[in-house]
């Protein structure tokens, strides 16, 4: 059997894409009773009136708010779709460019997960180009809790703590450097970890307390990467590879890749999950809290 020529492989992989992509029929809208997006509303209102409070200047109250957007951006999840799978599947079995990117640009998760990102870099702007600003406690107190899920590299503070502790130098006496000190003491988890624990599918999961899914995804990997091993052992040790092993092979590697994939995005996901829950814990025990 003749093989495709390299260009009609990938014009047939591009039509599959393109195929896949136009089948996606979920709105991307935000769903109108979204409780989450509602709480994180009303916080940005409220926020809103408390930097109108202080009288900022107008283009320092600008750049706030833009960041107080981007970190407000919060509404429950939708499931991934059948879509974002078949090509993140179709990227791990061809390691076609064109299927990476589209699995990408499906995910409607990526853009709710990295809006402390953002945030983190207008509100460090803010204090860079204004120093004196007069929303700079709350700029530093709002970056003390930002700085938790972010997962972009290049930013001024390496810790959390490290704009809660310069809050709390500079005005010792506020009410914000009062829970600015509480707020050190709340549970939270990194990104950093959970990428690093994440290189094993399913210990990223572990660190967020989701055993089970932990446990699941752990097994999975174990169960490919024996289906992997088993015909490269056997060909090293001089023993015929029958073609259903060789396939078995192949088929775990796909599914290796595939769980090391989504693995890794479910637990860099979950941690900011973690760490909004554990905002709104402390925000409801603290109502006084921005």
């Amino acid at each position: 059997m003749s093989k495709l020529p390299c260009a009609a492989k990938y014009t047939g992989m591009i039509l599959i894409a393109g195929l896949l992509n136009a089948c996606s029929t979920g709105s991307v809208l935000i769903r109108q009773d979204d409780q989450t997006f509602a709480m994180a509303q009303q916080r940005l209102q409220r926020t809103e009136e408390t930097v109108d409070e202080l009288k900022p200047d107008p283009s320092e109250r600008a750049l706030f708010m833009q960041a107080e957007s981007f970190y407000r951006y919060r509404f429950s999840p939708p499931q991934r779709s059948a879509e974002k799978y078949l090509t993140e599947a179709a990227a791990a079995i061809t390691d076609f460019p064109g299927f990476q990117s589209l699995a990408g640009s499906l995910d409607l998760q990526d853009m709710r997960f990295r809006g402390p990102d953002s945030a983190v870099q207008l509100w460090e702007t803010l204090l860079e180009l204004h120093p004196h600003t007069k929303l700079r406690s709350l700029t530093l107190y709002r970056l003390g809790w930002a700085y938790r899920s972010v997962g972009v590299q290049g930013l001024p503070r390496s810790s959390p703590d490290d704009a809660f502790n310069e809050l709390i130098r500079e005005n010792p006496d506020s009410s914000l450097a009062k829970l600015a000190q509480d707020a050190k003491f709340v549970s939270w988890k990194s990104k950093e970890t959970a990428a690093f624990r994440s290189l094993i599918p399913g210990l990223g999961q572990m660190y967020l307390g989701e055993t089970g899914s932990g446990l699941t995804r752990l097994a999975i990997a174990i169960a490919a990467l024996f289906a992997v091993v088993t015909p490269v052992y056997s060909a090293a040790r001089g023993h015929r590879v029958s073609p259903i092993s060789t396939a078995a092979g192949v088929g775990g590697l796909i599914v290796l890749t595939f769980d090391f994939t989504t693995s890794y995005e479910n637990a860099l996901h979950g941690v900011v999950l973690w760490n909004e829950r554990a905002e709104a814990e402390f925000n409801i025990a603290n109502p006084a809290a921005p």
